[in-house]
C-alpha cells in the first residue's frame, strides 16, 4: 500500500512541475525573443551620421537568401528586383541610387536594383 502512495505522490509532484513549466513557458519565450531582438539590433553597426546602414552581401542573412546588389548579376532573378518586391519600401537616394527598407533585413537598407531569393511580387 505504501508503494502505491509513493507512486501517487511522485505522479502529482511531476504533474505540478509540468503544469508550472507550461504556465511559465510563454513568459520565458517572450523574454528570450526580446533578448534575441535586442542582440540583433545591437549587432548592426551604426552608419555615419545616424543613417540606416546598407545590407552587406556577406552578412549571414544576406547569404542565406542569396542577396545581390545588382539583380542583373543573378540569372535566377529573371528580371525581378527589390523595387518590384512586396517587402520593399522606397526610403531615399544614396550615391545616386534608390534605396529602401526591406522586411527581410530589419534596420538596414537595400538597393532598389538588388535582388534576393525571398523576392515576392508586389500586390
Amino acid at each position: 500500500m505504501e508503494n502505491t502512495n509513493m507512486n501517487r505522490r511522485r505522479f502529482f509532484t511531476q504533474i505540478l512541475g509540468v503544469g508550472g513549466l507550461v504556465a511559465l513557458a510563454p513568459a520565458l519565450l517572450k523574454l528570450s525573443s526580446a533578448k534575441a531582438q535586442e542582440k540583433r539590433r545591437s549587432a548592426a553597426p551604426p552608419a555615419a551620421g545616424g543613417a540606416m546602414p546598407m545590407v552587406d552581401p556577406k552578412d549571414p542573412v544576406a547569404k542565406a537568401v542569396k542577396y545581390v546588389e545588382d539583380f542583373k548579376k543573378a540569372p535566377e532573378a529573371k528580371g525581378n528586383h527589390c523595387a518590384t518586391c512586396g517587402f520593399y519600401a522606397k526610403k531615399e537616394t544614396r550615391n545616386g541610387k534608390e534605396v529602401g527598407t526591406c522586411t527581410i533585413f530589419a534596420g538596414k537598407l537595400v538597393y532598389a536594383d538588388a535582388w534576393c531569393a525571398s523576392w515576392n511580387k508586389k500586390a
